[in-house]
């Protein structure tokens, strides 16, 4: 049998049971990786981007901004029905669809889509 007591150990290590935890780093690591498997459910990103895609044509805004409200909306869908959409792309084109939805005047379409918004962005993760 041999003496493990006083042999040193080479390094420290961390055996952190965390259920539903995100983004925690625990320790005095100098060398780190995480692996997050958890994916965003894209559904209500479709939604809004598809409901933009719908009412904007009905939202009176001049040609510029629809266009570009459109092409916002496009970025949006694009990303969400990747097959592991990036929750900072989605978050940027969602909050971008909302500042223009808000610019566009307060129509119950653009108020419906910004709640949309709201709700899809809290679905991410902070």
């Amino acid at each position: 049998m041999q003496d493990h007591i006083n042999q040193p150990s080479p390094g420290t290590t961390y055996n952190n049971y965390l259920p539903n935890a995100k983004g925690v780093i625990i320790g005095e690591q100098q060398h780190f990786t995480q692996n997050n498997t958890d994916g965003v459910d894209p559904t209500l990103f479709v939604q809004l981007a598809g409901y933009v895609g719908q009412i904007s044509p009905t939202l009176g805004m001049p040609e510029p901004d629809r266009a570009a409200l459109e092409r916002v909306a496009q970025d949006l869908h694009d990303e969400a029905t990747l097959e592991n959409p990036e929750p900072g792309r989605l978050r940027q084109f969602t909050t971008q669809l909302k500042d223009k939805l808000l610019e566009g005047g307060a129509t119950m379409a653009a108020t419906m889509g910004v709640q949309m918004a709201e709700q899809a962005l809290g679905v991410l993760v902070q």
